[in-house]
């Protein structure tokens, strides 16, 4: 169904009354693109605060682009975590029976 409304501070107001059937109800809202706000704002940020930044993302970037480890260097799996995996294989062995999605 198709319904105007107006945006105004941050609300959504029907132009015609309309009763939902529940509280929480998702919707697409077509914004003509004249309407939106393209300018970027602009921050004067301290120097000492751009530069933390650019060295957490530096970091951040060494994290992500880090080789693995070969596998003969990871610690063992232990006990516990090989039970997990011991279970997890048994319920996708069962809903497989059952013929529900693993």
């Amino acid at each position: 169904m198709q319904i105007e409304a107006i945006y105004s501070h941050g609300r959504i107001e029907f132009t015609q009354p309309l009763r939902l059937k529940h509280d929480y109800v998702r919707v697409i809202v077509d914004v003509p693109d004249d309407e939106i706000d393209t300018q970027i704002p602009q921050y004067n940020l301290p120097t000492e605060t751009i530069s933390r930044g650019q060295a957490m993302l530096e970091q951040y970037k060494s994290i992500l682009n880090a080789p693995l480890p070969p596998d003969a260097d990871l610690p063992e799996l232990g006990a516990e975590y090989q039970e997990r995996l011991e279970a997890i294989d048994l319920r996708a062995q069962i809903r497989k029976e059952q013929g529900r999605p693993v």
